[in-house]
This record gives C-alpha cells, sequence and structure tokens, in this order.
C-alpha cells in the first residue's frame, strides 16, 4: 500500500510532508474510530488532576497516534495531552489495550504503515511517548487524542487533532470530526469529516468513513469565504462556558455590528468549521490574563484556517508561536477570514487597550 502510495504521488503531486501528511491521516482516522467505538460502549469519565474528564478514548487514540509517528518517523518528538498514571492508577491498562485491538483488527489493512500496540505494557509506553517539552527545535507532532471530551460525552462535537511542528512551524495538520455535518448551512447532511492541510499546498476536506484519498490534491479543495464581510459573517462560540470570555465576545460582536446567529461548536471543530465555510469568524478570548493555550489544541487548525485563506493570530493581532513550548506565549486566539479579521483585531483593542491594559476587567 505505502509503496504504492509513493508512486502515485511521484506522478501526481509533489511537495515536501505527503508522506506526513498520509501517515497522519491514516492514524487519525484509526484513533476515531476508536473514539467512535468507545462513545457506542463507554462514555463514562474519569477526572484528571485539573479536574478535567479524561475517557479511555482519549488514551486508546493517543497510543494509536504515536504508536503510528514513531513506527515511521522514529526520531520525532510528540507533545501528547495525556500520560499513563491515571491508567494505572485506576487498572484500566487491559480495558483500553481491548478496544484497541478491537479497531486494528477492524483497520488490518493499514497495519503495515500504522504498526499495532501488542500489550497494555506496550499502550503505556507508547502514551508516555507524548512526553516532549516541544521547542523551536526539530520535528514535533502536537497531539489532542479528544480535543472536546465534554462534548464527545454528550454524543456532540469533538476531535482528533495532529499537527506537524517543524523548528517551531507548523508543517502539516489533521483533524478528524467523527460527529461533525459536511455542511452546517445544509439540513440532514452527512457527518464525519477528514481535514488536512499542507503547508503552503492548502487544506482539504475528505468523508471520514469513506477511504482516505490519495493524492491528497483529488480530494475536496476547501476554502474560507473572503468574499462575505461583517454583516455576513458567523461566529463559531464554544459550547463550554469556561473555554472562552462569553462577555468580551458579546460586546466585540454588537461593536462589530454582527447580526447573523451564531454556531456553538465544541473542539478544533470550529477551526474545521471555518476553513470550509461554514462560518467566518471563531473567537476564543482568554478568562484569565495569565492562561497560556495548549499548543495540541491549535496547532493542526491554526494550519487548516491559513491554508484555506484564512488568519489566525493571538488577540493582539500577533502570529501564533508553536515553538515556544508546550503552550503558545499569548493571549486568546482569533482565527477569522483575511476580509474581516483586521476588523475584529482593531475592535478588540478599542475594548481592552493597545496592550491589554483593560483585559482584566473583562476575565
Amino acid at each position: 500500500m505505502f509503496s504504492r502510495f509513493k508512486f502515485l504521488i511521484s506522478k501526481k503531486m509533489t511537495t515536501d510532508y505527503l508522506r506526513e501528511a498520509y501517515v497522519a491521516q491514516l492514524a487519525v482516522k484509526r484513533a476515531s474510530l476508536l473514539t467512535v467505538k468507545v462513545s457506542e460502549e463507554h462514555l463514562n469519565s474519569i477526572d484528571k488532576s485539573d479536574s478535567s474528564p479524561v475517557t479511555i478514548g482519549d488514551f486508546g487514540a493517543q497510543a494509536i497516534v504515536i504508536n503510528a509517528i514513531l513506527k515511521n518517523f522514529s526520531n520525532d518528538e510528540v507533545v501528547g495531552e495525556e500520560d499513563s498514571s491515571l491508567i494505572k492508577e485506576k487498572n484500566i491498562e487491559d480495558l483500553i489495550f481491548n478496544e484497541v485491538c478491537g479497531i486494528q483488527k477492524k483497520d488490518a489493512n493499514h497495519d503495515d504503515i500504522l504498526g499495532t500496540i501488542n500489550s497494555a505494557s506496550h499502550l503505556c509506553e507508547t502514551i508516555d511517548r507524548g512526553n516532549s517539552s516541544g521547542g523551536r527545535n526539530g520535528r514535533i507532532w502536537a497531539l489532542d487524542p479528544i480535543d472536546g471530551t465534554k462534548g464527545f460525552l454528550r454524543g456532540d462535537q469533538y476531535a482528533v487533532c495532529l499537527g506537524l511542528i517543524v523548528d517551531g512551524e507548523v508543517k502539516v495538520g489533521v483533524i478528524a470530526c467523527p460527529n461533525l455535518p459536511h455542511s452546517l448551512r445544509t439540513e440532514g447532511s452527512a457527518k464525519g469529516g477528514l481535514f488536512t492541510a499542507i503547508k503552503g499546498h492548502g487544506s482539504y476536506f475528505q468523508d471520514l468513513y469513506s477511504d482516505i484519498t490519495f493524492p491528497l490534491n483529488k480530494s475536496q479543495r476547501i476554502n474560507v469565504h473572503n468574499e462575505y464581510g461583517i454583516d455576513s459573517s458567523r461566529v463559531l462560540e464554544g459550547v463550554e462556558k469556561g473555554h472562552s470570555s462569553h462577555g468580551l465576545q458579546g460586546l466585540i460582536k454588537e461593536k462589530l455590528g454582527i447580526t447573523q446567529p451564531s454556531v456553538n461548536l465544541d473542539s478544533q471543530a470550529k477551526y474545521c468549521a471555518l476553513a470550509k465555510g461554514d462560518a467566518e469568524i471563531y473567537l476564543r478570548l482568554p478568562k484569565d490574563p495569565n492562561y497560556r493555550e495548549k499548543i495540541w489544541d491549535h496547532a493542526a487548525g491554526y494550519l487548516l484556517v491559513n491554508e484555506s485563506g484564512g488568519k489566525v493570530t493571538d488577540i493582539y493581532g500577533n502570529d501564533l508561536d508553536f515553538g515556544y513550548g508546550r503552550t503558545l506565549n499569548s493571549q486568546g486566539v482569533i482565527a477569522a477570514t483575511s476580509t474581516v479579521h483586521g476588523a475584529i483585531i482593531s475592535t478588540i483593542k478599542s475594548i481592552i487597550g493597545e496592550n491589554g491594559e483593560k483585559l482584566q476587567e473583562y476575565c
């Protein structure tokens, strides 16, 4: 399979990071199939030390993706959200391993590329390989095995997200959204999308539950609606109130004169909807001036929107720095079409000050 893939891309599409993108697509899809199975059978969560929920789907998905990365790119590092300490504390290694084995059996035709997890101890060891500190040098993957765990637990929107960062710059982004409609503007649209971007070569969409299309440029190219002005723009808002300052968000929308109804989604599915043209603005506004976003929550979505013609920055209009470490050294995230992004940043500064002097008032 892999040799056939390499032959086809040599004939149809030649660029750096095609192999990485293909491995990432296969790994993220396998991990997504696991999360779907878990959502049907085991919708229970365990609270981590920060009180955020985690499921056996998070752990199993992280193991699958990291195992695939290490099989193909053995010298690469991974910044993963989870580690195995809670698994061992709760004695659920065998439960997770059995779920992973079931998906590996179902997706066995890709074992030659993705490899397999062969034991419960192998599963824990693989999960713990997501312990990179990040940084500005080398090849580092940022992985969120289930972004939007609360949405996952509700049977709503969530995403499996993977980005490749090379010397501090995001080069590949892949996001799977098992429950996201192909179109948020069309009632009854089919659900399940796989979104892929390669730096300098655009963003693409394909149905998650169909065979992966290769070469990548044979799948659907997607773009933001840069032809829409503020009056036609829809805002993507998170469902969970703890992730963004909704008071400041409402004030920004009022000052901009946005009248279109908002779209509420969990996870990096918001980046996917923006990149595909289902909305035009995503505001993630800080609820604590000292909070710093995790790179796994944004790396893949950042590239997806940028490569679809949009723009992603912090709340002051500065580019996001994925070479700082496991977090971004900035406040908030503003993703939008290139047409309206500047107006949003100007409006934010008019409210909180050029350098955020009044930000604390809205947190």
